[in-house]
């Protein structure tokens, strides 16, 4: 009973679309299509719709003479096996040193590494702070593992190699986060010292030279800072180089190479905000829309990642193909251990995914995209079962969306932040012009036509959509709901396509609030070489996302996707936005 009333509804459609209608009348007609802009192929026109972001540029931070920027928070091709390989070459006791992170027993080595890539810090600066307070890049230094960054404070609390590899990690995470949160015209905290001074800091002091200061500060008095800040300098040039020299040789932003983390689409719990992704609260968060949101619907405010619906049985796949540098337990202060995977892509990205039930791979091991490497779960700092899933450029964490805002992106502008590109490969961005021989039509531009009376949304494709309530077509397996009596909303989507072929065809569902649950059962009626077919979309799951529709051989001229208000729920929301033709290669 639904699908004939939808298909009787469509077909109308469709003979509106393929002529153009009587004189306007009372009843809602689809738009004449000779009352649009001729269409034509896009991605070449797509890009004119497109409200255009500011274009991502290297962070303009100047050289610091004290410890380049950079150079805090990353390393090219330094990870697990080159650490290892180092601690072995030099006799090392942190070669053998194993580590009891909840139930599992782990080197050094993969603790310092998970630590690192989390709290976006160079696991060479980490290093070198060992080797400076307590020579443990070398044979023989067994006894000094107790105070191995030198912290004698919190009562003594902090003795044993992991608690002060810890309290390093957090303090030297603690100051980029308070640097980058203050007032640009406020100093940050105060450095506080061994015998309890604290010592007030200027406004204007560099970022490197802060972060350092604050994590060598609480290992001597104040007369001290400068010997110990020379030392450690000192001590990594010998190791690993001169750190005042900005890198020239690291991998440059990439282009699309990412696919979805999972089997197939769930909902978005939690956005990236590019305001400060640093897990601590500063009023608000910057989605990457370039819109400032309060509501909760979007994330818990300074959030480090995006967050999936997810949960045991569900499958985590790897975004892109890599070597797993860190598969294990993360003490990220929490009752119990969060189990976690890291990737390394070898082209200045990793991922991380948080919070697992279940971990599939080993640290060393080469994954494909797309290969399964764990199951979703809720261990760690988790509020219920979902998936983290983080991106980092440099060692510093980026949004895998992009950054589709009109004014510059506050993250990218920040002292500790990165520059975000688009990164998913399977789906084209919603903010630029589509790929080579993708064909795009928005609900802005040529090619679309509609009936009856959307309301119009600021988000979404080319900075915009539409929306309606849902009308219910009445069924005889739901006799106690009425049918709608007003005519039902229509929406046509006609691409004109390069050349006829096979084609994969999107819909994309925007995330935004308009006070209505989105529709379960949204319906797009797709017209293909071969006849017709119905598609089903979960607009609840997918949205933030393109819906896939299916793959279909198309003609250039017999190729349309309607859809509309006639669901199979009632007063739920329906999305009218872009659709994609993404052609299948043979």
């Amino acid at each position: 009973m639904k699908i004939t009333l939808l298909a009787l509804v469509l077909a109308v459609a469709l003979t509106a679309c393929a002529t153009p209608p009587p004189p306007p009348s009372p009843s809602p007609t689809l738009l004449p299509p000779t009352s649009l802009p001729t269409p034509s192929a896009i991605p070449t026109e797509a890009a004119s719709l497109i409200p255009t972001p500011i274009p991502p540029t290297a962070i303009p931070i100047p050289r610091d003479a004290l410890f380049d920027p950079q150079r805090l928070n990353y390393a090219h091709n330094f990870s697990t096996p080159e650490i290892q390989a180092l601690l072995e070459e030099r006799g090392s006791p942190l070669a053998t040193v194993r580590i009891q992170v909840g139930e599992r027993s782990q080197r050094f080595t993969d603790v310092l590494v998970g630590l690192s890539s989390l709290y976006s810090i160079n696991p060479k600066l980490l290093l070198a702070l060992m080797h400076y307070h307590a020579g443990l890049l070398n044979a023989g230094t067994n006894d000094n593992l107790a105070w191995a960054m030198g912290y004698q404070g919190d009562g003594g609390n902090r003795r044993g190699i992991y608690s002060q590899l810890r309290w390093a990690a957090r303090e030297i995470r603690a100051a980029m986060r308070e640097y980058t949160l203050r007032n640009p015209n406020d100093p940050p905290p105060p450095l506080v010292f061994a015998d309890g001074t604290r010592q007030p800091v200027s406004a204007d002091i560099a970022f490197s030279r802060y972060v350092l200061a604050r994590v060598l500060a609480p290992t001597t008095n104040p007369g001290g800072l400068g010997s110990r800040l020379e030392g450690l300098l000192n001590t990594y040039a010998r190791i690993f180089g001169d750190p005042r020299e900005p890198p020239t040789d690291w991998p440059a932003l990439a282009q699309p190479f990412m696919v979805q983390p999972m089997t197939t689409i769930f909902p978005v719990t939690s956005f990236f905000d590019h305001d400060a992704p640093f897990l601590r609260e500063n009023g608000g968060i910057d989605t990457f829309w370039g819109r400032h949101e309060t509501d909760i619907a979007f994330a818990y405010d300074g959030h480090t990642g995006w967050d999936y619906a997810m949960g045991p049985p569900d499958a985590i796949l790897a975004a892109a193909a890599g070597n797993v540098t860190f598969a294990g337990n993360s003490d990220d202060g929490c009752p119990t251990p969060a189990k976690a995977v890291i990737i390394d892509h070898g082209n200045g990205y990793r991922t991380l995914y948080w919070h697992l039930h279940r971990i599939s791979v080993e640290a060393g091991q080469q994954v494909a995209a797309g290969e399964q490497i764990g199951i979703a779960g809720d261990s760690g700092c988790a509020n219920g079962a979902h998936l983290h899933f983080q991106v980092q450029y440099l060692g510093r964490d980026v949004d895998p969306y992009g950054w589709c805002g009109t004014n510059p992106d506050p993250w990218a502008t920040q002292a500790a932040g990165q520059v975000s590109v688009w990164l998913w490969a399977d789906a084209p961005s919603p903010c630029g012009p589509p790929a080579a021989g993708v064909v795009v039509v928005d609900d802005a531009g040529p090619g679309f036509s509609s009936s009856g009376d959307w309301l119009l949304n600021e988000v979404g494709y080319a900075g915009g959509s539409r929306y309606s309530a849902s009308s219910f077509p009445g069924s005889n397996t739901q006799p106690w709901r009425s049918a709608a009596l007003a005519p039902p909303l229509v929406a046509a989507w006609r691409p004109q396509l390069p050349s006829a072929g096979r084609y994969r065809v999107l819909a994309y569902i925007p995330y935004a609030l308009n006070g209505l649950d989105e529709s379960r059962e949204q319906r797009y009626l797709i017209r293909h070489r071969d006849g017709e077919s119905l598609a089903t979309l979960n607009a609840e799951d997918a949205r933030n996302w393109w819906a896939d529709l299916g793959t279909y051989d198309f003609t250039p001229t017999k190729a349309l996707v309607i859809s509309g208000s006639l669901t199979g729920d009632l007063r739920r929301g329906v999305w009218i936005d872009a659709i994609a033709f993404v052609p299948v290669r043979p």
